[in-house]
């Protein structure tokens, strides 16, 4: 098993915000990066996150993380004239501290993976996106995904059963809509925040694991397919 090795970099994107980058690598660099933001009312520090950070090294892939600039700043908001600005930034950076990287995976949580998808990063090989919202919660008013027939890349979605923002039949299809680039993993019992909302024979430590293996899986997958594509 590999040992993990974990850094941070400040970086400022744009007037006078900052934010904290995250590296946490394999002992010897990897090729293949996983970017992960996350959602609009936490930060990094989610436990899910936590858990990529110590896994994913092990399996010999260099996992990212970062905060938007709000998380210390509320004054320093993400929208849609700045948002570009941020993951131009973390890509900026991602490029110096990785430059070995050929398999780019990029996403997130929630609003993480809403505004990664409206960046619709090139030199990415695959998505991830977790809980993508679909609609406000109690509302059926829907959030465009517009951007999301624009990536034409392989994407995985994971979402919570109980999702408040995110209604399963308009997630099945939009599965649908998007084939061939598409696959789901619908986590029975879980909200938005891929909590597990009854906790019986499976544990939030054993959600995390499966949301590990499947992020795992779908990355080899795309990467398979890439280097038999070249040959």
């Amino acid at each position: 098993m590999n040992k993990a090795r974990q850094y941070q970099n400040i970086i400022y994107p744009f007037k006078k915000s900052e934010f904290l980058i995250e590296y946490n690598l394999p002992e010897k660099v990897s090729d293949v990066t996983l970017i992960l933001g996350h959602g609009r009312y936490n930060n990094m520090n989610i436990p899910l996150y936590d858990y990529l950070a110590g896994i994913l090294p092990s399996e010999n892939v260099n996992f990212v993380r970062y905060n938007f600039p709000f998380v210390d700043n509320p004054k320093n908001k993400v929208n849609k004239s700045n948002y570009k600005v941020c993951y131009e930034a973390i890509m900026d950076d991602v490029h110096h501290e990785l430059p070995d990287t050929k398999f780019l995976f990029v996403g997130g949580k929630s609003f993480g993976a809403l505004m990664s998808s409206k960046y619709n990063n090139k030199d990415a090989a695959g998505f991830v996106f977790l809980t993508y919202p679909m609609h406000f919660p109690f509302m059926k008013i829907p959030i465009s995904r517009k951007a999301l027939f624009e990536i034409k890349r392989p994407m995985m979605f994971v979402s919570g059963s109980e999702d408040k923002y995110a209604d399963r039949g308009q997630l099945e299809l939009l599965m649908g809509a998007l084939n061939p680039y598409a696959h789901l993993m619908l986590v029975p019992g879980a909200d938005h925040s891929l909590e597990l909302l009854n906790k019986g024979k499976r544990s939030q430590d054993d959600l995390h694991k499966e949301i590990a293996e499947i992020l795992l899986w779908f990355m080899s997958d795309v990467i398979e397919k890439k280097l038999k594509a070249k040959s």
